[in-house]
């Protein structure tokens, strides 16, 4: 596909002094690698905060508590998944735009 972007002046000028950039496609492919760092960041650290809690990885957390149907695990597993999918999504599309 091929998509035509059309920026306002004002958000063009604020790209092109966020970036240092005289560019504003090198400007805005920047930004967007820097949003999938930062995402990739906050994902992995909230999966690092569920494994210290559990002591274990998503996979053995499944594994684990398949036979305890709390509110508790029951949360925690369907938001815990949600991370590891977001996170799989977002290095996809970070491996891509290197």
């Amino acid at each position: 596909y091929i998509y035509m972007l059309t920026l306002s002046p004002q958000v063009g000028e604020l790209l092109l002094k966020a970036t240092h950039s005289q560019d504003l496609d090198e400007a805005l492919h920047k930004v967007l690698r820097d949003y999938l760092d930062l995402k990739l960041r906050a994902l992995s650290s909230e999966i690092h905060q569920l494994e210290e809690k559990w002591g274990f990885a998503f996979t053995e957390f499944g594994e684990k508590t398949k036979d305890d149907y709390s509110y508790e695990v029951e949360k925690t597993f369907w938001e815990w998944e949600q991370l590891e999918t977001s996170k799989s999504h977002y290095q996809a599309l970070r491996e891509r735009w290197n």
